[in-house]
């Protein structure tokens, strides 16, 4: 996975949607933008506008997780925006407003620090910790955008899938190993893994009422009750993110630094990975070292 922040790329990702593919064929630049909706087309406007790149779209695999992603890539000043099979207009926007964070409003990134040793492992886990911090910004602001929580912001597959299989497992008291949240197991950050799943799920339970029906609402209750009846562990390490979350606005830069350092400091990661931002400098946008 390209996440590597210092001298590499920067990347985000966009989960799995449900529903009839919107386009089968190539994806290029042209075919891509004469497919977003008003909304995410005043919002391509707005980042090319404001940085003075020209964001690139490209496919992505029909065998790929995720529907959508975005890279930046310092070395050719290149914004990609890849789309896969089955894209909708709020996957796209969900890319462009990663890039707008990242690039416009000057919100911090997680990076490399200066002589860390790097690996795929470490990797995977800062950009999961990245991931889930930054999505609670992206998502709200697709909110404000007039994009619905229910089924465009947040994935039927939220739901459908993770909501719905792991509490199952967990009830048939499922090891770690077959539990449906072991995706950073053979990482070394499986506990990592299955507190952001619980961090996210907690978030999603606090969102008023009528942005989400009630049935969407109990699978995220199931979920939680059941994770923290059987992954007490992983539920101790959850609570301490959490609890970032409610000293620290995630929605300013200034909250959303806090919470990206405290969490990292919570994981163990400061030992490789800092905060930085990315700044320009004639007429680049460059990441300093952390």
């Amino acid at each position: 996975m390209n996440r590597s922040r210092r001298l590499g790329l920067a990347w985000a990702g966009c989960v799995l949607a449900l529903g009839a593919p919107l386009q089968e064929k190539e994806v290029t630049r042209e075919s891509a933008v004469g497919q977003l909706d008003e909304r995410a087309a005043k919002l391509l406007e707005e980042v090319e506008s404001k940085t003075g790149l020209r964001v690139a779209f490209e496919p992505l695999p029909r065998s790929s997780y995720v529907i959508a992603q975005f890279r930046f890539d310092p070395a050719t000043q290149t914004p990609t925006v890849s789309l896969r099979s089955g894209w909708r207009s709020h996957d796209a926007a969900h890319e462009l407003m990663h890039m707008k964070l990242d690039l416009v409003d000057g919100y911090r990134v997680l990076a490399w620090k200066r002589g860390a040793e790097r690996s795929a492992n470490v990797e995977a886990a800062f950009g999961r910790v990245r991931s889930y911090v930054d999505d609670q910004v992206v998502h709200a602001r697709l909110a404000r955008l007039g994009y619905r929580m229910d089924g465009e912001v947040l994935s039927p597959v939220l739901f459908d899938d993770l909501y719905t299989k792991v509490p199952r497992y967990l009830d048939e008291d499922r090891p770690r190993p077959d539990d449906g949240m072991a995706h950073l197991d053979a990482k070394g950050h499986g506990d990592l893994c299955r507190a952001s799943f619980l961090v996210q799920a907690e978030l999603v339970a606090r969102l008023p009422a009528d942005v989400l029906p009630e049935e969407r609402r109990e699978k995220t209750r199931r979920f939680i009750a059941s994770f923290r009846a059987r992954r007490a562990r992983e539920a101790e390490r959850a609570d301490r993110v959490l609890a970032l979350f409610r000293e620290h606005d995630v929605q300013t830069p200034a909250g959303h630094e806090r919470i990206l350092k405290g969490w990292t400091e919570l994981e163990g990661l400061d030992r490789h990975v800092g905060v930085s931002a990315y700044r320009k400098e004639g007429g680049k946008y460059l990441l300093p070292w952390p």
